[in-house]
């Protein structure tokens, strides 16, 4: 995904699309400035002299930064470094002279117990342009182009009512895709139409909260999309007070990277900790079959006896509506566990067998719902 200050686009009366890169020289350029750069700074300042769209080369460039393997450093140990710098030139006024400035940084070195070279090297570390570029991106300009292709679909539906997303019924698609959703946590709903799956998922551009979080998650699922051999996507786009439709498929979109740019580690530790307090006291089943429900697809967090649960992370009430109706047709017992600090919208009143929780859902609050379905 780049920023949407870098996105470019093409617009038809009520159609839009992105204005896909078809010639691999500029991304050639860019790649090229950062091959020969030291640090961050460097390569910013070979990719300004460049000539060109300045949209077009800013969406390269934060790829290939994305791609490069950048000096890590310890922000807290920079902060800390930072400050009593500041203390001691606080204390002996403003530097006018080299000399004066090498006292400085040798006061803070004796007051952290470090070397003074080391501590001006930390001092500059605070800034990301004097980071050191350790690797430069292991991909070649066609690649490049492939992910900024990419990346101008995930940027635009950042500005989404909603998303279609049509894929073939194929175990392998599914499982993967399902997983993603699930991971990302997203607001959704899947239908069988002819032997395909329709997912339709709710738009960052439609909440009325948690809009950025909501929109950066739903971007990260574009590449599990058209990684499928067959593929289409439709959605209504927000932009300057106008919706527009956005249509795209396998076989109109340019190259796109065959698998997922990256395989997202998603951030599970909500699960894993409702898995490890339960598990102590009743046999969980993680991930259990697949539910095919009134011809949509359904893949529980959990199961535990004949009881599914399902953990919830960005909602509204009228989507955990949606959600039990829909559960509720498979006629099995089903307990709703809901972040509270993830609502997108206020609530008054929410289903029977929904459990709020702040952070993670403690044992305290579930056991009395899970209890009876509990067989060692």
């Amino acid at each position: 995904m780049i920023p949407l200050d870098y996105l470019r686009i093409t617009r038809r009366g009520k159609e839009i699309k992105p204005a896909y890169l078809s010639d691999v020289s500029a991304a050639a350029e860019v790649l090229e400035a950062a091959r020969g750069a030291k640090t961050l700074g460097d390569f910013r300042k070979a990719v300004e002299a460049l000539r060109g769209d300045r949209k077009l080369l800013g969406g390269l460039a934060r790829l290939v930064e994305q791609l490069m393997e950048v000096e890590e450093v310890d922000s807290r140990l920079v902060a800390r470094v930072r400050l009593e710098v500041f203390k001691a030139s606080s204390a002996a006024g403003f530097p006018l002279t080299p000399e004066e400035r090498e006292k400085i940084f040798e006061a803070a070195a004796a007051k952290l117990r470090m070397g003074a070279e080391e501590v001006k090297r930390l001092f500059m570390k605070a800034y990301e342009e004097n980071r050191a570029v350790l690797k430069p991106p292991g991909v070649d300009p066609a690649e490049l182009m492939r992910r900024y292709n990419l990346a101008l679909i995930q940027t635009l539906l950042f500005k989404s009512l909603y998303v279609k997303a049509t894929l073939p019924n194929a175990p392998v698609v599914v499982k993967s895709l399902v997983r993603a959703v699930k991971g990302l946590r997203l607001m959704y709903i899947a239908e069988e139409r002819s032997g395909d799956l329709e997912f339709h998922f709710d738009g960052p551009a439609s909440a009325l909260r948690q809009t950025e979080r909501y929109g950066v998650r739903l971007a990260k699922l574009v590449p599990y999309i058209t990684a499928a051999g067959r593929w289409s996507i439709e959605a209504a786009v927000k932009l300057n007070e106008k919706i527009y439709t956005f249509r795209e498929s396998n076989a109109t979109a340019p190259d796109m990277p065959k698998n997922p740019v990256e395989a997202e580690e998603f951030d599970s530790s909500v699960e894993l900790e409702f898995y490890r307090q339960v598990s102590r006291v009743c046999p969980v089943q993680r991930e259990p079959e697949v539910l095919v429900v009134g011809g949509r697809v359904y893949i529980p967090d959990f199961k535990i006896g004949d009881l599914y649960i399902e953990i919830v992370g960005f909602w509204t009430p009228d989507y955990l509506r949606r959600k039990y109706e829909k559960i509720a047709k498979v006629g099995k017992p089903l307990l709703i566990l809901v972040n509270e600090e993830l609502a997108m919208a206020t609530w008054r009143q929410l289903l029977p067998n929904v459990v709020m929780f702040k952070g993670r859902p403690r044992l305290e609050d579930v056991f009395k719902h899970v209890k009876p379905y509990c067989r060692q």
